[in-house]
């Protein structure tokens, strides 16, 4: 028990560690009033490449089955258009006029998952932020986020879902829908 509690406490000491350089150069980011929308758009692309299980989010949102009955093309294809409509997502949540900062509250593992309880606040206004965080041996990757208990991963996958049902699990169909978003 003592070396599976002295572990833990250096691998949450890492895994925060890493969120506090990471959410950082986040927050750098948010806070370039002076960079073009072009450039900032380029260092959000960086940042979520750089921090996000990209491809394991993806995948997990379609579920096996559409994977195993998808050819290699349309998965890349969708693989790089989920991209490009996450850091969207993110670019649009995140750009704001007011400076941002984010303050880290606790770590806990559950699962081989870090969860990150930190809080993002502007001027006016602050939110719970929770990071679910995996350790894929060279560098921490980010799997989910939880905004005032609403997860990322659980709002996607519902309307994924639902387009792929609509669609009778046309992943060519969902790609056409995340595009037009």
């Amino acid at each position: 028990f003592g070396i599976f509690f002295f572990f833990s406490a250096i691998e949450a000491s890492e895994v925060s560690d890493w969120f506090e350089k990471e959410s950082n150069q986040f927050l750098e980011i948010i806070n370039n009033n002076e960079g073009t929308e072009s450039e900032n758009y380029e260092k959000y692309k960086y940042f979520v490449n750089k921090n996000f299980a990209v491809k394991s989010i993806a995948y997990g949102l379609i579920g096996e089955n559409i994977i195993n009955k998808s050819s290699d093309n349309e998965l890349a294809l969708y693989l790089d258009v989920f991209t490009d409509y996450l850091i969207k997502t993110i670019y649009k949540l995140a750009n704001t006029d007011t400076s941002s900062s984010i303050t880290l509250k606790d770590v806990d593992i559950k699962d081989n998952i870090y969860i990150i309880k930190s809080e993002i606040s502007d001027k006016k206004t602050s939110a719970n932020l929770y990071w679910k965080v995996i350790n894929i041996g060279s560098t921490f990757k980010i799997i989910d986020v939880i905004v005032e208990n609403t997860s990322y991963f659980v709002t996607k996958k519902s309307e994924f879902n639902k387009i792929l049902r609509k669609n009778r699990g046309s992943l060519e169909a969902l790609i056409i829908e995340i595009q037009k978003i």
